[in-house]
């Protein structure tokens, strides 16, 4: 434990660089991100993990240990490189804040600003109990369960809908904080998508709750100030020290929920967590932290029990492409990464993914390298698909839904490379609804100065 501590410290030397550039109210682009992220789940959560927590990985063989510190330093070295090659002014998605500062005002309809409220309250009764892990939807979940891959695919495709709503709310709202003009309708839809964002997984709400940060950070970054920063750091603490723990209690609540009656069942899960936070609260403190390590334990196990004959250079990723292209298009498809990185593991039962654990398992050392190439591949075949779209149909906000799919990919540091693909095929069918929804008139782009956005000269 003391080893990885000591090297989780020279690991933190890589973030400094981008530590540097928030300080400075610096852009920062998808491998800032990238990162930080990292950093927070290969680094952070090491470094403030006790005995208790670091049993759950198991014996530490010092060999591994290095080996796993080396790996992770030469992907932090790859991604500085990477975000070094970014020039500052290169107005794209990949220059997350650089581009969300620069974006023109959004204006919508009357009737999209009541889509934005009714989409997360239907979001409530039809997605919450199919994909939250509070047991009080396990009867929903259960009967999900045996429902057909059409089913089940058209659940996922609403989870895309669902964060596709997310983001033109958020941009508007943070666009005119400045001026003080904060439309009601927006208001209250954000507050409906907190409501979903706090009956879902930590990762999801932190998700929403930072990229919201992103986009104020990016839009009205001079309104930081010292004030600003301690409301942040309250926020982050409440989280860590109060919901959190409070979470882990109602995901264990006896309470039914009841789809006939869906306000009186979530204010009864929360006051169950409420009554029983005091007696629950330290053990469930002790949960999230051993939960928040797994990540790092998956990579500890395939670098501890992998050898030499063990690479597969290529195959595992062979089978994550094949796994995520649809079942109609690919109907022969196979089970995915999941079970051979379990295999790689030697455990049985489902793991923490991520896209560096993929590469380590596939490629051994040079998966660091590989895992920034896979990403800017994703990136690039985003990108390529956003500029047809515009080529063929005109301006869209298409370019601001990658900058937010970028961020996601950042974020998803728990993500199988199956999933991450997979998503390729709901951005192409999320890409579709943008148009409509364009060309129904229901969002316009606006310049600075309020007027329509010309559709010339205009790129990603």
């Amino acid at each position: 434990m003391t080893l990885i501590k000591l090297l989780s410290l020279i690991l933190l030397f890589p973030s400094i660089s981008v530590v540097r550039k928030i300080i400075n109210k610096a852009d920062l682009n998808f491998f800032d991100l990238l990162i930080i992220f990292n950093t927070l789940f290969f680094v952070i959560i090491p470094l403030k993990s006790n005995r208790t927590v670091y049993d759950a990985i198991g014996r530490l063989a010092t060999d591994t240990s290095v080996f796993v510190f080396f790996y992770l330093l030469f992907f932090f070295i790859t991604s500085l490189i990477a975000s070094k090659m970014i020039k500052k002014n290169n107005n794209s998605p990949i220059n997350v804040t650089y581009f969300l500062k620069n974006y023109p005002k959004l204006k919508i309809s009357l009737v999209f600003k009541i889509f934005l409220i009714v989409l997360p309250i239907f979001s409530i009764v039809y997605y919450i109990p199919q994909m939250s892990l509070i047991s009080a939807f396990e009867g929903i979940q259960e009967e999900s369960a045996s429902a057909s891959y059409e089913q089940s695919s058209m659940v996922k495709f609403f989870a895309t809908i669902f964060r596709f709503g997310l983001i033109v709310p958020m941009i508007i709202f943070f666009q005119n904080i400045k001026t003080k003009k904060f439309d009601l309708l927006i208001l209250i839809s954000l507050l409906l998508f907190l409501v979903n964002y706090l009956m879902l997984s930590r990762r999801e709400l932190l998700e929403f709750l930072l990229f919201g940060g992103i986009v104020f950070y990016s839009i009205n970054r001079e309104m930081i100030d010292k004030k600003l920063i301690s409301y942040g750091v309250l926020l982050g603490a409440f989280l860590y020290f109060v919901y959190f723990p409070f979470y882990n209690i109602i995901r264990t609540t006896p309470v039914e929920f009841k789809i006939s009656d869906p306000i009186n069942s979530i204010t009864e899960i929360y006051d169950y967590g409420v009554n029983k936070f005091d007696e629950a609260n330290e053990s469930a403190a002790e949960s999230t932290d051993t939960r928040a390590i797994n990540l790092y334990k998956a990579v500890y196990w395939v670098a501890r029990n992998d050898s030499d004959e063990d690479i597969s250079w290529g195959k595992i990723t062979i089978s994550a492409i094949d796994h995520a292209i649809p079942r109609v298009l690919n109907p022969g498809k196979g089970m995915g990464s999941e079970i051979t990185l379990q295999d790689r593991q030697k455990i049985t039962y489902d793991s923490a993914d991520s896209v560096l654990l993929l590469a380590l398992a596939d490629y051994s050392t040079f998966g660091s390298i590989i895992t920034v190439l896979f990403y800017l591949i994703i990136y690039r075949i985003w990108l390529f698909i956003s500029k047809f779209s515009e080529f063929v149909f005109g301006k869209t906000i298409v370019s601001l839904y990658v900058a937010y799919s970028i961020f996601s990919l950042a974020f998803a540091t728990e993500q199988k490379l199956d999933g991450i693909l997979a998503k390729t095929v709901a951005f192409t069918l999320i890409i579709g609804l943008i148009v409509v929804i364009h060309k129904l008139n229901f969002i316009k782009i606006l310049n600075r100065t309020g007027s329509l956005q010309s559709t010339t000269n205009n790129h990603i």
